[in-house]
């Protein structure tokens, strides 16, 4: 009994220092790590890449309903990097409410890739903005601004209740900007809400 009760104490000590060493608070039985994400909006839509010059710009954004821009899905690395310095029109709307002069150059390469090849582009939001942190359940908007050709660009844009229901099919508004040319560009914009099963 003695050598069983020594293995004991020795292995209950060891256990203890190794909780202090690495965070016992990381082995807490009440401590949830689940998901802390209320739904998931996906946005897709079929993208025919130009190509005469000056096109194939875009960027997908989440904002709240006052206008803040909570997160950006993804822009085109042309645009983020400078590209908005030297054309103008270049997805205006989304350099004014990112303004990527200012984002650390981690930020940008997070939210930045080339330009995709033809086909059905897909994009998640799980409810956190951009510092990792899941925003508040309430109305929310997405949009894409596409650059299609100079000044020619559009803008969709979509309403959904962050932490409601379901959301299948959200209506889309789009708008042209000086004109319609290469308005295939982006296509069957579709965008959809389904929310969480889990209660927090």
């Amino acid at each position: 009994m003695g050598i069983l009760e020594s293995l004991y104490k020795l292995c209950l000590v060891l256990f203890i220092i190794s909780l202090v060493l690495l965070g016992g608070e990381k082995y807490s039985f009440s401590k949830s790590t689940e998901d802390k994400s209320r739904g998931i909006l996906e946005i897709s839509f079929d993208f025919k890449r130009q190509g005469t010059i000056a096109s194939n710009q875009y960027a997908v954004w989440i904002e709240d309903d006052k206008g803040k821009l909570i997160k950006t899905l993804y822009v085109t690395r042309y645009t983020a990097k400078g590209g908005y310095l030297y054309r103008k029109e270049c997805l205006p709307t989304w350099v004014e409410k990112a303004k990527p002069s200012s984002l650390p150059s981690t930020v940008i390469d997070a939210i930045t890739s080339a330009t995709p090849s033809s086909g059905t582009q897909r994009y998640l939001w799980d409810g956190r903005d951009e510092g990792g942190n899941y925003v508040e359940p309430g109305r929310y908007r997405f949009y894409i601004e596409a650059t299609l050709y100079w000044t020619n660009r559009v803008l969709y844009s979509g309403a959904f209740l962050y932490g409601g229901e379901n959301q299948e099919n959200i209506p889309i508004t789009v708008k042209y900007f000086d004109g319609q040319s290469n308005k295939d560009m982006i296509q069957n914009v579709k965008a959809k809400y389904i929310s969480s099963k889990r209660r927090l």
